[in-house]
């Protein structure tokens, strides 16, 4: 044997089913193990999250608002990524991913299942893209609800265009991939479409994203000028826009710079995490606050879960004494007034009747 031999980078030698034989370097072999692994380990991460968070949401989501439009988008898009990522962690575990089989190319006596499940992650994925993307429009309608009528359809517009194109390349990938597994070709054919469809989610989240934090940034500034400093609803939503906006961005863009297994798929689960997240966020804040500043959080919260909020509502202040009770709350049946300063987000209510009570007298305003 030779002096300078390195069993480290040594070649193995395997054999065609005709008999012919053929050389695999071992660093090849390292790479495709390592490639399982890593890979393995980032949609188990990405899983775990997506179903405590999806529990996390179901748990903490008063019932009426189960029935919003919004709660059932992120739902959905967390149901739907958590199937994805169950289909494609399977396939890792697949004949697919057999070692003869992968140096290889073949295929053959591979039974339906793993076709099956290999084609319907693809599919969840754009499921999941769709649930993101609708969710995003309406968020960002309600947020902008303050604006004029023109301004409310131009966005809206706008917005339905940003959200199609990702959703329609994401569609022409589904179809494209589908043949290609299904015939077990090489991806290579489709890499260019896979990249665009990348490229047009970056985008998309991105335009959401400084539409919904521009809007309520300003709204913010707005409140603290009228003295409303605590941290409500409100700051807690354009936090958590900063990272839906910034972190999947810097995902996007990270996956042509270094080359790390998968790091596309994070971008989606981030963003599909990020948006329940912030609801339930702003929603514990609404309830630490009930009490100092409940109606304008209040609004805000029902306006985001577009729920009911033509209750009255009912606000009650003791002193620590005990010696005089104050209730403020609206009159049954009186018509609401709103006025609203376009782009500010200021309302206005009127006709509200204040009823103070004391031990020896009661005035009524």
């Amino acid at each position: 044997m030779a002096s300078d031999f390195n069993p480290i980078t040594q070649n193995v030698t395997m054999h065609y089913a005709d008999g012919t034989p053929f050389t695999i370097h071992m660093d090849d072999l390292d790479i495709f193990f390592q490639y399982g692994i890593r890979i393995c380990i980032n949609y188990s991460t990405q899983f775990g999250a997506s179903i405590i968070l999806l529990v996390v949401l179901l748990l903490l989501t008063r019932a009426e608002k189960r029935s919003s439009a919004v709660f059932i988008l992120n739902s959905l898009a967390l149901f739907f990524n958590c199937a994805r990522l169950i289909c494609q962690i399977v396939y890792f575990t697949s004949p697919f991913l057999e070692t003869y089989r992968y140096f290889t190319h073949d295929y053959s006596g591979i039974g339906a299942g793993p076709y099956a499940a290999s084609i319907l992650g693809v599919i969840l994925l754009f499921f999941v893209l769709a649930c993101v993307e609708s969710s995003l429009v309406l968020q960002v309608q309600v947020v902008c609800s303050t604006l004029g009528s023109l301004y409310r359809r131009l966005l809206l517009r706008m917005s339905v265009v940003v959200a199609l194109v990702p959703l329609g390349l994401r569609l022409g990938y589904v179809v494209e991939a589908s043949d290609y597994i299904a015939h077990a070709r090489g991806s290579i054919g489709i890499q260019w479409l896979e990249s665009a469809t990348n490229i047009a989610i970056t985008i998309s989240v991105c335009f959401f994203c400084v539409i919904f934090v521009g809007k309520l940034g300003y709204a913010i500034k707005q409140r603290k000028r009228l003295g409303v400093r605590e941290f409500g609803p409100m700051k807690v939503i354009f936090i958590m826009g900063c990272q839906t906006l910034v972190i999947p961005a810097v995902f996007s863009v990270l996956q042509y710079a270094i080359i790390v297994p998968e790091l596309s798929s994070n971008v989606i689960t981030l963003v599909a995490i990020s948006l329940p997240l912030s609801s339930i966020w702003a929603g514990t804040a609404l309830d630490r606050g009930r009490g100092e500043d409940s109606s304008s959080g209040h609004r805000l919260w029902n306006l985001l879960s577009f729920g009911n909020s033509g209750k009255s509502h009912q606000l009650s202040t003791g002193s620590s004494r005990g010696a005089t009770s104050n209730t403020c709350y609206s009159t049954s049946g009186a018509k609401q007034h709103r006025d609203q300063e376009v782009g500010n987000a200021i309302c206005v209510e009127r006709e509200v009747e204040v009823h103070s009570y004391a031990k020896d007298r009661t005035a009524s305003v």
